[in-house]
């Protein structure tokens, strides 16, 4: 199977890093050849420093990425010569992701500081077109026509899903499907976060007390909502996890 090229440039600038504000923002695009797909990347880091005792860093980013020959799965069924039997199933994958890291560093004396990290995601993935590879040593694909579940397969289209998510596939076109699988969309939505508070209490020996929380939730949906994935994220299964250390100095 061939693999197309691609061409792409990124931006990126800083504003002066003295000041009580520092920006980063940036800027990348790759363009893929032969249609192979496209990726745009925008970011924005900001630091805020209004004093020596506090840092903040706040990094949102955000990534759409259509890619034309996402792998799937390979299938036996009917030989395929083209492709010297067994079959390639890709898909026309369209994804995006909105993440935002958030970090800060809290002094409170030379001995006792605090530090905060935070970083919630929102990602979707989106097969939009299941096909095949229509010859070896190429990289041109035999499109499925989409259609509606019946009850051994599908009608008018050589593809369809159904409403419990498995995505049937009718190679010959006869009615009747010749492979299934789970249907590959799905959404994700995760925060995770880490607290540590370090105290020195006496020269050469530290005190830590840890706190990390995971959240985490994935959805058979598809489609991006900023609003409906965060409000999903709130209530999302998690863990948390309390740590503490301590390291003593021993003088001999």
């Amino acid at each position: 199977m061939e693999e197309p090229g691609a061409v792409g440039f990124s931006l990126g600038f800083g504003t002066d890093n003295r000041k009580l504000l520092w920006l980063r923002p940036r800027l990348g695009v790759t363009w893929g050849g032969h249609d192979h797909g496209d990726q745009l990347n925008l970011g924005l880091g900001m630091t805020l420093q209004p004093s020596s005792r506090l840092l903040v860093t706040l990094t949102p980013s955000f990534d759409r990425t259509f890619n034309n020959a996402q792998y799937v799965t390979t299938s036996d069924t009917l030989v395929y010569e083209p492709t010297f039997g067994p079959r390639y199933l890709f898909a026309d994958l369209e994804r995006t992701a909105v993440s935002m890291v958030t970090r800060m560093n809290l002094t409170f004396t030379p001995k006792l500081s605090l530090e905060l990290y935070a970083q919630p995601l929102i990602s979707s993935a989106d097969y939009v077109t299941y096909k095949q590879l229509a010859e070896a040593q190429t990289f041109r694909f035999d499109a499925f026509e989409e259609g509606s579940v019946t009850g051994t397969g599908c009608l008018d289209g050589r593809t369809c899903r159904d409403d419990a998510g498995t995505r049937y596939v009718d190679f010959d076109d006869d009615g009747t499907a010749d492979v299934t699988f789970a249907d590959r969309d799905f959404n994700l939505r995760s925060l995770n976060s880490t607290a540590v508070l370090r105290w020195e209490y006496r020269p050469g020996s530290t005190f830590f007390l840890v706190w990390q929380h995971r959240q985490a939730e994935r959805a058979s949906v598809g489609d991006f909502d900023v609003g409906r994935d965060l409000r999903a994220l709130v209530g999302a299964p998690s863990d948390d996890v309390l740590i503490l250390k301590a390291n003593i100095w021993l003088s001999l």
